[in-house]
C-alpha cells in the first residue's frame, strides 16, 4: 500500500525560509514535517522551514464552475452547486466532494456567471458596511440590493426574510448574496492552498494520506482534496513577506534609450517572460533596468532582506547595485552575466523603516540588456 501511494503521489518541489530547495515524491505530511522519496533516499523538512511547496500535478486546468463561494477567512471556492438551509451551507465543488460550512463562515455567494461588465459593481457593494444581509439583483447591466434575511436557497429559490414576510425569489433573478458582518475573531489561517481550479483555501493544517490530502480550513471543517488537484501550498504569510508583494513607495527611472519595457517588473523579465538565473527559474522576484531606483517601506517590521541576484538569464547586460536601508549603504555590488552562481543577498534591516534598491549602469554606459533579477527576494519576520 505504501509503494501504491507513492506511485500515485506527485512529484513536489518545496522552498525553505533557509533557501534551500528539495524535490521528491512526497510521502507523508504532519503537523511536524514533510517527507520526501529524492532518489531512492527519505528527506524530511520541518513544517516551521517550509515557505512553499509546489507540486508538479498532470492534471489539466479545471474550468472555472458557474457560482462562486467565498468564506469569512478569505477563502474563494468555485461551485456547481450551492445550498442553505438553517445555519448550514452545503456546497459542491470542482476539485472536492460536498463541503458542509457554517452559516458564519459565509462572507458571500456569487450565484450567477459574472460578466466583466458587473465586476466593478459587485466588487464595490462588497466593500460597503452593512448590518443586514443583501439580496442582490441584476436588472440588465445593473446590480441592486435588497435588504433582509436570507433564510434559505435551493436550487429554484432564494428565500428573503423581508418585514416579517418569507419572499421566495427566483434563483435566475439573483446574482448573488452578501451576508451581514459579524463582529467576531477570525479563524487563524497558517497557509493558502491553490488548487488546480483556481479556488485558493485558507487552512490551519495540512496533511497526508495516500494520494491525498486532508485540510482543515481556517474556517472550521476538514475536507479531503486529492493531491493532483493541488498546484501550490503556501506556508510563507507568517514567515516573510515577497517584495514583489508590495507596491513600491516611489519608482524612479531615468530613461536614456527608446524603449518600452518596465522599468520594473513583479515575478517576471520586464518582457514578460519567467525570472531565470542559470539554469533556474523563479515564480518570485524583481526584475529591474538600470538607470533606476525602488524604495519600499518597511515600517520596521522585519529582520532580513533575502535574495539570489543575477542577470536575467539571456541577456548580456551588466549593471552596479548599491542597497540602502534608512540611508545606510548596505551593499555594493557589480553583477555581470559572467557571474558564475547566482549571488546570495543576506542583509540584516532589523528597525529599518525604508529600503531603497538602486540598479544602475555597469562598466558599459547602457541599458541594453540590463536586466537585474533578486529571484526570491523576501523579507524575513
Amino acid at each position: 500500500m505504501m509503494l501504491l501511494a507513492i506511485v500515485n503521489a506527485p512529484q513536489v518541489e518545496i522552498s525553505t525560509i533557509e533557501g534551500a530547495r528539495h524535490s521528491g515524491v512526497l510521502t507523508s505530511a504532519d503537523a511536524d514535517s514533510w517527507k520526501l522519496e529524492a532518489d531512492g533516499k527519505p528527506v524530511e523538512v520541518l513544517l516551521s522551514s517550509i515557505l512553499e511547496a509546489r507540486l508538479q500535478t498532470k492534471g489539466e486546468t479545471i474550468a472555472a464552475p458557474p457560482h462562486e463561494t467565498v468564506l469569512t477567512d478569505g477563502s474563494r471556492i468555485g461551485t456547481s452547486s450551492v445550498a442553505l438551509s438553517g445555519d448550514k451551507l452545503t456546497i459542491v465543488a470542482a476539485s472536492t466532494d460536498s463541503i458542509e460550512l457554517p452559516r458564519s463562515a459565509i462572507g458571500n455567494i456569487r450565484l450567477a456567471e459574472s460578466p466583466d461588465s458587473l465586476d466593478e459593481q459587485w466588487t464595490d457593494l462588497l466593500e460597503r458596511e452593512r448590518r443586514e444581509d443583501w439580496l442582490v439583483l441584476r436588472k440588465q447591466d445593473k446590480l441592486d440590493f435588497v435588504p433582509g434575511v436570507i433564510s434559505e436557497i435551493n436550487e429554484q429559490h432564494v428565500f428573503l426574510l423581508l418585514d416579517g414576510d418569507t419572499v421566495p425569489v427566483p434563483r435566475a433573478k439573483v446574482f448573488g448574496v452578501i451576508l451581514r458582518q459579524r463582529q467576531s475573531d477570525e479563524a487563524k489561517s497558517n497557509g493558502i492552498i491553490e488548487l488546480v481550479s483556481g479556488d485558493r483555501l485558507a487552512v490551519r493544517t495540512v496533511t497526508s494520506k495516500g494520494a491525498d490530502f486532508t485540510l482543515q480550513l481556517a474556517a472550521g471543517p476538514s475536507i479531503v482534496v486529492p493531491m493532483q488537484s493541488v498546484r501550490v501550498v503556501d506556508f510563507s504569510a507568517d514567515k516573510l513577506t515577497w517584495l514583489s508583494s508590495l507596491k513600491p513607495r516611489d519608482i524612479k527611472h531615468e530613461f536614456r534609450f527608446i524603449d518600452p519595457a518596465a522599468p520594473l517588473k513583479n515575478d517576471l523579465d520586464v518582457w514578460g517572460d519567467e525570472l531565470r538565473l542559470g539554469n533556474q527559474t523563479f515564480t518570485r522576484g524583481l526584475c529591474i533596468r538600470s538607470k533606476t531606483i525602488v524604495r519600499y517601506r518597511l515600517n520596521g517590521d522585519h529582520s532580513r532582506f533575502v535574495a539570489l541576484m543575477g542577470i536575467q538569464h539571456g541577456y548580456a547586460g551588466d549593471v552596479h547595485v548599491e542597497i540602502s536601508a534608512d540611508g545606510q549603504r548596505l551593499l555594493t555590488k557589480d553583477v555581470t552575466p559572467q557571474d558564475e552562481a547566482p549571488l546570495e543577498v543576506d542583509l540584516d534591516v532589523s528597525g529599518k523603516f525604508t529600503l531603497e534598491i538602486l540598479v544602475d549602469y555597469g562598466k558599459v554606459e547602457s541599458d541594453i540588456g540590463d536586466h537585474l533579477v533578486l529571484a526570491e527576494a523576501r523579507l524575513l519576520k
